[in-house]
């Protein structure tokens, strides 16, 4: 009996072990920078990064998750202080709910469309919100503590998320924000509000992208409270043709003198998860332009 007991306990302890998964993925870049700034020209640039992801079944159907990313990121390496490790997140996903917690993205931060204007190794250009007003996850650095709920059903998935930029204390001026995606075939549109209290600023964007075969064209719009630039208008595009795939955005603000910024970039296939990246863009507000090239990889 005493021996069946101990058997049973070792089956037991594999069949948990079997549903668990961690996976450490990576990738980087490396190459050249051209920034049009005074006193800034040619530079440098690198990146290496590490992503640890945990995963954990459960057999009522729960699965328990955790990640934690290391970045060394343009010579600020780790070190003793642990500047390059970012803060870690965990979360529980039951069918199409998920709830994660800690170092998160908010709901504008989490959208699947946003970002799709950026070009080159940098992946600027595009953006109609003013980044700095919404709170996203940190890769370097303990980051905020927030909650991102996120829901899909089929076609749609809606998100809402609580930041807290001032930490845990009483009366802590907080971030909260939602959105919301559709994808109907070809067409996707996706829309996100966010209310930052700790910076008094507030901000919604909607965006609209339309896939033809191996190319997409997308229109976006963003308003923030605080932005200088008002209300901001990008429309951008990509299309592939063999190993070579050709990204542009031109965007436009409301207010200021220079209101129209725009730029170009390329990408060429290497294999293997690698890729030569490259890209100029025309910054109107300053007057200066920006470009960088280099590789890409993952691994």
């Amino acid at each position: 009996m005493k021996k069946l007991l101990i058997a049973t306990t070792a089956l037991t302890l594999v069949a948990g072990a079997a549903a668990a998964d961690v996976t450490v993925a990576g990738s980087g870049y490396f190459g050249l920078k051209y920034d049009g700034t005074a006193g800034r020209t040619t530079t440098l640039i690198d990146r290496t990064q590490l992503d640890f992801n945990m995963s954990k079944a459960t057999d009522s159907g729960l699965k328990f998750h955790g990640h934690i990313r290391i970045r060394e990121n343009d010579r600020q390496s780790i070190g003793v202080t642990g500047q390059g490790i970012g803060g870690g997140s965990v979360g529980v996903t039951a069918g199409g709910l998920d709830v994660t917690v800690g170092n998160v993205s908010d709901a504008i931060d989490a959208m699947a469309l946003y970002y799709n204007s950026e070009i080159g190794i940098c992946g600027c250009g595009g953006e109609v919100l003013n980044n700095g007003n919404f709170i996203g996850s940190s890769s370097q650095g303990a980051g905020n503590s927030g909650v991102l709920v996120t829901y899909t059903m089929g076609s749609f998935t809606v998100r809402a998320s609580l930041q807290q930029p001032q930490g845990q204390v009483q009366n802590a001026k907080n971030e909260t924000a939602i959105s919301a995606l559709y994808k109907a075939g070809a067409l996707s549109v996706e829309g996100g509000y966010y209310d930052n209290q700790a910076t008094g600023d507030k901000g919604y964007t909607v965006v609209a992208e339309y896939a033809i075969g191996k190319s997409n064209v997308g229109l976006a719009y963003g308003h923030s409270k605080l932005a200088a630039s008002g209300n901001t208008v990008t429309l951008y595009g990509n299309t592939t043709m063999g190993a070579t795939t050709l990204s542009a955005f031109v965007s436009n603000d409301s207010k200021g003198t220079n209101k129209t910024n725009y730029g170009i970039g390329a990408k060429y296939d290497l294999g293997s998860g690698a890729a030569m990246v490259g890209s100029v863009r025309k910054q109107q507000q300053n007057g200066k332009t920006y470009a960088d090239l280099g590789v890409t990889f993952k691994f």
